[in-house]
């Protein structure tokens, strides 16, 4: 089995950053960002753009990537899913695809986990078309979009 490489290492070798940048921010995650995530850290330093890193971190798992702060959710594709399951699996729904085949559009932090696709599309009872998220932003639109928006869908 392979073992997946440290994002930090990732980026390193695709020259989205370069050593003094991971030293610096590696070196500020081990002495005041214990929880902080690194790539959450190299985005507040400016070494990498917010998009960058998602559609970075968006092609580790063969996907496409979303950044929830950005988009336009269809509240009518939220409501397909409810509230527990969307915290349960750190999915949230997003939009429908205009394909002939209509698909409910999920953003999650594992695009790839086939058994989350499968309990999702029974739930809702559409095909899911999975996409990237950052676990922070699909947070944040959870509770956008089920709480605060009054959205509350159980």
């Amino acid at each position: 089995m392979m073992m997946r490489k440290r994002l930090g290492e990732s980026l390193l070798e695709a020259g989205l950053i370069n050593a003094e940048q991971l030293n610096h921010a590696l070196t500020l995650k081990t002495q005041k960002f214990h929880l902080e995530k690194l790539g959450r850290i190299l985005v507040h330093l400016n070494y990498i753009g917010e998009d960058t890193l998602i559609e970075f971190l968006a092609k580790q798992h063969n996907a496409r990537g979303i950044n929830l702060l950005k988009a336009l959710v269809n509240e009518e594709a939220v409501s397909t899913i409810p509230k527990n399951i969307a915290e349960k699996y750190q999915a949230i729904p997003i939009a429908f695809t205009n394909d002939r085949v209509k698909r409910l559009i999920v953003a999650m932090t594992n695009p790839s986990n086939l058994e989350t696709i499968d309990n999702l599309t029974f739930l809702s009872g559409h095909c899911i078309e999975p996409v990237y998220a950052r676990e922070e932003d699909i947070r944040w639109a959870i509770q956008y979009y089920y709480y605060y928006n009054k959205r509350q869908v159980s």
